[in-house]
């Protein structure tokens, strides 16, 4: 499913310098899907950022969270992909929140049991708020850095 869609991405963004990585749950080996494939796309500059945007939203892809002159959006692939919903993240790279992406995948490759004890705790999560989505990501991610935290020094 990762593949596929990095091909399409490679293909539709082969005029930009861009980085393409899977990112998320699916992405760590052990990891439990939720049924969704997360994909981060970095970039060297925010006119990068908003030229890749629009080039996927050329192409169908749908914006889902975007601000003006924030480092991150998001993006929905339209269509599932072999019965996976795709979500894809563009970062400026070297930001707060690539730095933080990147300690998250460190400290998940390394540690096996943050895998088993991240899943844990994001399906009791998901029990817990419902359809509450708004909260379900503030939640999750307030865990994931308080992890970040724990593990690594951010200034």
């Amino acid at each position: 499913t990762f593949k596929e869609e990095k091909n399409n991405l490679l293909y539709y963004l082969k005029n930009f310098k861009v980085a393409i990585t899977h990112i998320g749950a699916t992405a760590f080996k052990n990891g439990r899907s939720n049924r969704n494939v997360d994909i981060m796309i970095t970039t060297e500059t925010l006119t990068d950022l908003h030229s890749v945007v629009v080039r996927l939203q050329s192409k169908g892809y749908k914006l889902i969270n975007y601000e003006e002159g924030h480092d991150i959006s998001t993006l929905i692939v339209p269509k599932k992909v072999y019965c996976y919903g795709v979500t894809i993240k563009v970062i400026l790279y070297a930001s707060e929140i690539y730095n933080r992406y990147n300690a998250f995948s460190i400290l998940v490759n390394e540690h096996g049991q943050l895998v088993r004890q991240y899943n844990d705790y994001r399906d009791n999560l998901r029990f817990k708020t419902g359809r509450n989505w708004k909260l379900y990501r503030e939640l999750k991610t307030d865990y994931i850095n308080s992890l970040i935290d724990e593990h690594f020094k951010f200034e």
